[in-house]
């Protein structure tokens, strides 16, 4: 029988950190860069491209949307009715002027229609999963992942962000085993992160990024420095939507130097435990003791530049779904 905390750990395991505004930004090539530039008197500054936000009306994409429009950013916020209005999502006169919603169902929009939303976009964010209302999630997770994966690289959108879940390639611990009860989602996920991976071999100035966030929360946001990234997914945590949504953001934008085509897990770093135990952890509010797992490949910083410094890329086009039972 499905329990009430059960519901929780399932609701928690699926914004923004400001960090501070830019008010001059420029756009390199590859995608949106946010950096100082000399404006001659008179002129305007010269505007980024807009980042295309799929599932924009989900917990996280919808802190996606925030942070972006307030670090100055267009975003184009495409959800399945086409409205994005949400009321717990307070921007100002200025934010809001930044913010396109557009409908963008992931499960249902053809090729074209979702390249159209992507033209002239510097990065796009997946956002996108599946919900009683929205759509299986094979229908979503997977085949709407790859739709967009496919989409953005006939619009020659030069970065897709996904959000995807801590472990998501191991199919024998615990976490994976509970979540992939309802409806397979965490198979979905990984076969959808493995159709990307394969899609992006040897696209010339085109990748992807694959965040894999722990137990997912409603706090506040705590910001960089409260962040522990890891690669491997064999330890994760918890971490606030707006925390991940701020990862996203910085993924998306090129002055932060994430490498590309790189798959890494994002938790709150006094909550990080291994995957054997994380999921009770995290459903106890546990935090992370001296002696607990250490994987060698994490990664801190007070700047999402030192945060992203040492990511290494994934293994070109090879899939990392593990062996085990999955439904």
């Amino acid at each position: 029988m499905t329990t009430a905390l059960s519901l929780s750990f399932a609701a928690s395991h699926g914004a923004p950190v400001l960090s501070g505004r830019r008010t001059v930004r420029s756009r390199a090539p590859s995608r949106v860069v946010r950096a100082s530039v000399e404006i001659e008197p008179g002129s305007e500054p010269p505007a980024p491209a807009p980042i295309v936000v799929f599932g924009a009306g989900g917990k996280t994409g919808k802190r996606c949307v925030q942070v972006a429009a307030a670090s100055g950013i267009p975003v184009i916020a495409c959800t399945r009715s086409g409205a994005w209005n949400p009321a717990d999502i307070a921007l100002t006169a200025d934010e809001k002027s930044l913010v396109t919603s557009k409908p963008g169902d992931v499960s249902k929009a053809n090729t074209g229609e979702l390249v159209s939303l992507l033209n002239g976009a510097g990065s796009c964010i997946f956002a996108a999963s599946a919900s009683p209302s929205g759509g299986s999630p094979q229908d979503v997770d997977k085949a709407g992942l790859v739709a967009v994966a496919r989409a953005c690289i006939a619009a020659n959108v030069p970065r897709l962000v996904i959000v995807s879940s801590g472990s998501v390639s191991k199919p024998l611990s615990p976490v994976y085993i509970f979540l992939n009860l309802f409806g397979g989602i965490m198979r979905a996920k990984i076969e959808g992160e493995d159709a990307v991976r394969s899609l992006y071999f040897k696209r010339e100035g085109l990748d992807y990024v694959v965040v894999r966030p722990g137990g997912l929360t409603e706090d506040e946001p705590r910001g960089v420095g409260a962040v522990e990234l890891n690669q491997g997914d064999d330890k994760s945590g918890r971490i606030a939507r707006a925390d991940v949504a701020a990862i996203c953001v910085e993924a998306a934008v090129g002055s932060n130097e994430c490498v590309g085509n790189a798959t890494f897990e994002c938790y709150w770093k006094d909550s990080a435990k291994s995957l054997e135990t994380v999921g009770f952890s995290n459903m106890m509010g546990g935090t992370n003791q001296d002696g607990d797992y250490v994987s060698g490949k994490e990664r801190q910083g007070s700047t999402w530049k030192e945060l992203f410094a040492g990511l290494a890329a994934d293994a070109p086009g090879v899939a990392q779904q593990g062996e085990g039972p999955s439904l």
